[in-house]
């Protein structure tokens, strides 16, 4: 996990929620040490060895590439869920056509996501990129072997909020959320 803010932490709640060992990463140290200690996750020793996870997301603000061209290895995941912007750019044109592309919207991440910088240049079109909704309901393959390189550009949907929300309402006792009464 790259970024140890709010939306950082979020997600390394979920992972940890699922069993999986959780390294941070950020580039305040203290703020990655405060979320590691809260969540109970590893602190990367490095950058290098963040980056480097199977299973990577990065949740930054954007400024600043992390993933250069040729950065990626076979095998690797990378969710790119950072703030989405002018300007934002948390992986390398070139390292993201390199790979397997899945977005949740294309419309959305063509103009506003790490997309928008690949679909500018010519690097990526509509039909190097397959919608995550086409994976889960099976009209689509996902990741071919072990070896894909895959990115996901997460632009994020208000429908996706929604039921996410309606089902942690619904099982909100069993997973143990809290919740204030109105």
């Amino acid at each position: 996990m790259i970024g140890a803010g709010v939306n950082g932490r979020a997600a390394a709640r979920s992972f940890l929620a699922r069993g999986r060992r959780t390294i941070l990463w950020d580039v305040d140290e203290q703020r990655a040490r405060a979320a590691a200690e809260a969540l109970g996750a590893d602190i990367a020793e490095s950058r290098e060895q963040a980056l480097g996870a199977d299973l990577l997301v990065t949740v930054t603000p954007g400024h600043e590439v992390l993933l250069d061209e040729g950065s990626l290895q076979p095998g690797q995941h990378v969710s790119l869920m950072g703030a989405d912007g002018p300007g934002k750019a948390e992986i390398a044109v070139a390292e993201l056509a390199r790979s397997r592309v899945f977005c949740d919207d294309w419309e959305q991440a063509s103009h506003n996501g790490e997309l928008a910088h690949a679909v500018a240049t010519g690097a990526i079109s509509r039909n190097d990129a397959t919608h995550l909704g086409d994976v889960l309901a099976g009209t689509a393959p996902g990741r071919q072997s072990r070896e894909d390189i895959t990115t996901f550009d997460s632009t994020g949907l208000a429908i996706q909020d929604l039921a996410i929300a309606l089902a942690a309402i619904e099982h909100a006792a069993e997973l143990n959320l809290p919740t204030i009464e109105l």
